[in-house]
């Protein structure tokens, strides 16, 4: 059981107070158009014991509580990415045109047409 984009909305909208099936599915919430789905995904939420229907009012459990504060919490980064400096003399070979076959750059010789001119490439030292 993986929660949706649509169950987390609704859990985190029970988290704050109690709704009834109208306050999910009418626009005067302002849901927009995915009022259709929240039916479904209500009954989702109460099967898997995150809500629990009373009355007309479905009210967020203790695990729908644990289940918002934990999608609350930052995941720990797998990878650190370190900002630190080098040490090592920095050569720029790797800029460098190193042809990795015979001709590669040939093109370099020659113009390029842009319109009615001919222009040659800039020439690095």
């Amino acid at each position: 059981m993986e929660l949706k984009l649509g169950h987390m909305t609704i859990l985190k909208r029970l988290a704050y107070s109690s709704c009834s099936l109208k306050d999910f599915t009418h626009a005067s919430q302002g849901v927009g158009n995915q009022g259709h789905h929240y039916e479904k995904y209500l009954s989702d939420i109460e099967n898997w014991g995150y809500a629990v229907l009373i009355g007309d009012y479905y009210h967020i459990t203790g695990f729908g509580v644990a289940k918002v504060e934990e999608k609350k919490m930052p995941r720990p980064v797998a990878t650190k990415i370190s900002a630190g400096t080098t040490t090592e003399l920095y050569d720029g070979a790797d800029l460098k045109q190193s042809g990795i076959r015979e001709g590669a750059f040939d093109f370099l010789k020659y113009p390029s047409k842009f319109g009615d001119n001919l222009v040659y490439p800039r020439v690095s030292l």
